[in-house]
C-alpha cells in the first residue's frame, strides 16, 4: 500500500524515463560487507527483511569472488565496463602517467581515471539511461550523482533541477520530522567521536568522520536512496545504488564495530523499500543485491611499532643481508645482477600505506622495477622488508610474471599451496593478484601486506580499524543475490567480469560491444 501510493504521487509529478530496455534493473552495492558478515547479520536478526527474502526462497544468495585487489575502484571498473585489467591497484596510488598521487576520494582525480577507463571503449552497464548513485566512475550515466562528476561545478550546476525533480513527491517523512532525527544523529555522531579519539588518543580523521556521518551518511545516503525510488516509478532502465555507510564506519571502527553492524540494521530498511517499489511499478525491477569486498580488523603499525611504514621503511637502520634464499628465488636462475649505482634523477621514494597492504614505489620511471633491478639498485629494501615480523607477503615482478616471498621463499602464482601462509590469507587471491600484477603498471616496485596477527585481523599501515584491499579470505569473500524469478543466474561467479558480463547480455539492449574511440 505505501508503495502504490508512492508511485501515484510521484508519477503525477515527474515524466517517464524516454528510455526502454527489455528488462529493468536495480542493482544496490553494499559496500564492504562480507558474505560471512551478513549470514551473522541474518542469523542474528540485525537483517529482517533481507532474511525473509532469502529463507522463502524469493532470492539466492551465494559467495561470489571478484578477484584481486579487493578494493572498490578495481571491483567498478569491472562491474560497470567489464573490464579485468583496469590498472586500478588500489583507492590511492602514485601514478606514475601523471606523475604524481591519485586518491579516488578527490573529485578531480576520480574523473581522471574515469575519462580514462572510458577512453578504453568498452559499454558500460549504464549506458543507454541508467542512473547511478555513490559511485566512483559515472560510467556513462544519464545523472551526476558520483564522485568524479563532483570535479565540475559546471557540470553538477546544469544536472541541479535534474537530481531533484520529484524529490519532495517521494519524501517519506515530514520536514520537522526529518530535521529532528538528523539532529540527534549529529548529537550522537559528536559524542561517540569525542569519546573515541580520547579513548585512542588520537584525533586526525575524526573531524572527517563526523562530516562524513552528517552529511554522506545521513543526508547524502537519504537523497540517493529517495532519489532511487523516484527513478524506479519514472522507469529509468537502470540503477546502481552504493551503500557506503557500513564501509566508511568500518574503516574508523573496525568491521564488527557496534556502529558498523547497526548500518547492516539501517540498509535492511532502506531495501525493504526498494524492493517494495521495484514489484509496485508499472514496469516492475529485478534487484542484485551485491558487495564488492569484505573489511578485516585493522592493527596500525603505527600503533604497534610508534612509528608508520615509511618511516621504519626508508629511515630504519639496516637490519642484516638479504637472505641467498630469497636472492636465487628472485634471479630464478639468471646471474646474480652486480650493484648499480648510476646516477640517475632525484626521486623521493613514495609509499601509499592503502590501509592493510602498501604500494612502495622507489624510483620515478614510468616503468616498475623488476626483481633483478631491484636488487641491483635497492637490496636493502628488499632485505628489509622480506625480514620483517610485521610484513606478510612481498609480491613483486620477476621477467614477465609475478612472485610473492612469503617467510624468506619465492613462490609464483602456480606454487602457492607449498607456501607457509596463514590461514586468514587467501592462496585464490594471491594468485589472481600475481597474475594481474604484469598488467598492472600502476602498482608499486613492492607490494606489501601486512602479517595475520590475529584470527580475522592483518597488520594496518595506513591509521584505520577496518581495512581491506588485502588478501585475506576475510576481504575476498563477496556477495551476490538476486531475485530467484529473474532471467539471469549470478551463481559460481569467480570475477567481477563475469559479473558484468551475465548483466550486460540480459539486461542491456542490443548486447554490448566495444564502442570506437577517436
Amino acid at each position: 500500500m505505501w508503495a502504490n501510493g508512492l508511485a501515484r504521487r510521484v508519477g503525477a509529478k515527474v515524466p517517464p524515463s524516454p528510455q526502454r530496455r527489455p528488462r529493468n534493473l536495480v542493482i544496490v552495492h553494499l559496500d564492504g560487507v562480507a558474505k560471512t558478515l551478513l549470514d551473522e547479520a541474518i542469523v542474528a536478526g540485525r537483517m529482517p527483511f533481507f532474511s525473509r527474502l532469502v529463507r522463502s526462497g524469493t532470492f539466492h544468495l551465494e559467495d561470489a569472488f571478484w578477484g584481486a585487489p579487493t578494493s572498490t575502484p578495481y571491483f567498478q571498473a569491472g562491474l560497470l565496463y567489464g573490464m579485468r585489467h583496469s590498472n586500478l591497484p588500489a583507492y590511492s596510488w602514485y601514478d606514475r602517467e601523471l606523475g604524481r598521487k591519485v586518491q579516488m576520494n578527490t573529485p578531480a582525480d576520480a574523473l581522471e581515471i574515469d575519462q580514462r577507463l572510458r577512453g578504453a571503449g568498452r559499454t558500460s552497464l549504464l549506458d543507454g539511461g541508467g542512473h547511478g548513485y555513490f559511485s566512483l566512475f559515472r560510467a556513462g550515466a544519464n545523472n551526476a550523482l558520483n564522485m568524479s562528476t563532483l570535479a565540475s561545478f559546471k557540470l553538477m550546476a546544469r544536472s541541479f533541477s535534474y537530481e531533484f525533480m520529484g524529490l519532495s513527491a517521494a519524501r517519506t517523512r515530514s520536514t520537522f520530522s526529518y530535521l529532528r532525527s538528523l539532529g540527534m544523529d549529529t548529537w550522537h555522531a559528536a559524542r561517540e567521536v569525542r569519546h573515541w579519539a580520547h579513548s585512542v588518543q588520537d584525533w586526525r580523521h575524526e573531524q572527517g568522520f563526523l562530516m562524513s556521518r552528517v552529511l554522506l551518511q545521513r543526508l547524502g545516503w537519504s537523497f540517493a536512496h529517495t532519489k532511487a525510488l523516484v527513478d524506479m516509478v519514472r522507469g529509468v532502465p537502470a540503477i546502481y545504488l552504493v551503500y557506503g555507510n557500513y564501509d566508511e564506519v568500518a574503516h574508523r571502527r573496525g568491521p564488527r564495530s557496534r556502529l558498523a553492524l547497526e548500518e547492516l540494521h539501517r540498509v535492511d530498511a532502506y531495501l525493504a523499500e526498494l524492493y517494495a517499489v521495484a514489484r509496485t511499478v508499472e514496469r516492475p525491477y529485478d534487484v542484485v543485491i551485491l558487495s564488492d569486498h569484505g573489511h578485516v580488523d585493522s592493527l596500525p603499525l603505527e600503533k604497534r611499532q610508534g612509528r608508520r611504514l615509511e618511516q621504519w621503511l626508508l629511515e630504519a637502520p639496516a637490519c642484516g643481508p638479504l637472505s641467498e634464499d630469497v636472492v636465487r628465488g628472485l634471479c630464478d636462475g639468471r646471474a646474480r645482477p652486480a650493484e648499480d649505482t648510476a646516477p640517475r634523477a632525484p626521486f623521493a621514494p613514495v609509499v601509499m600505506e592503502c590501509g592493510n597492504f602498501a604500494h612502495v614505489y622507489l624510483t620515478g620511471e614510468r616503468q616498475p622495477l623488476e626483481a633483478r633491478e631491484l636488487l641491483a639498485r635497492f637490496p636493502e629494501v628488499l632485505a628489509r622488508v622480506t625480514r620483517s615480523p610485521e610484513i606478510g607477503i612481498v609480491v613483486l615482478r620477476r621477467g614477465a610474471s609475478a612472485v610473492a616471498v612469503v617467510k624468506g621463499g619465492v613462490y609464483g602464482p602456480d606454487e602457492l599451496d607449498r607456501a607457509p601462509l596463514s590461514p586468514e590469507f587467501s592462496k585464490r587471491a594471491l594468485a589472481d593478484f600475481l597474475r594481474v600484477l604484469p598488467s598492472m603498471t600502476t602498482a608499486g616496485d613492492l607490494v606489501l601486506f601486512g602479517e595475520a596477527v590475529q584470527r580475522g585481523g592483518t597488520v594496518g599501515f595506513a591509521w584505520e580499524f577496518g581495512s581491506h584491499g588485502g588478501l585475506t579470505r576475510t576481504e575476498a569473500n563477496s556477495l551476490v543475490a538476486w531475485p530467484a524469478d529473474a532471467p539471469v543466474d549470478l551463481s559460481g561467479l569467480g570475477h567481477c567480469v563475469q559479473l558484468h558480463e551475465r548483466l550486460a547480455e540480459t539486461y542491456l539492449d542490443p548486447a554490448p560491444s566495444l564502442r570506437l574511440v577517436l
